[in-house]
């Protein structure tokens, strides 16, 4: 399972549409909380973040995430120029920073090198 966290509900519905059209089974949360009752989830194989959102935001999730030792390799997205990569693998489980616009393509690679063999699709069980 992907865990797809933004508070852009558009951008939620792509990214799950994309991921869901290669396989992947998606859940969604449009901030932190809810996104962390869905952390625990064994099935939890990578999380797409947004740094920005109301209520717990993307870097106070991370936080909790390493205090709580959750070790789902996290994929984060940001439209802030100013956040640097290097800066944000101060927390161990983010693996890789995506500016906004970023490229389907991008996501999807991130995507595989952590859940390499999504589930196969309603149509083929």
């Amino acid at each position: 399972m992907v865990l797809v966290v933004d508070d852009d509900a558009e951008l939620v519905e792509l990214l799950r549409e994309l991921l869901a059209g290669q396989g992947y089974e998606v859940v969604t949360a449009g901030n932190g909380a809810e996104a962390y009752r869905h952390l625990r989830d064994p099935r939890c194989r990578a999380m797409l973040l947004d740094l920005h959102m109301p209520g717990i935001n993307g870097p106070e999730l991370l936080m909790l995430m390493s205090a709580e030792d959750l070790r789902v390799p996290v994929l984060l997205m940001t439209a802030n120029p100013d956040f640097d990569e290097r800066e944000m693998k101060q927390f161990p489980n983010v693996k890789r920073l995506f500016h906004k616009p970023f490229y389907p393509e991008d996501i999807l690679a991130a995507v595989r090198q952590f859940d390499p063999r999504p589930a196969p699709r309603a149509a083929e069980r």
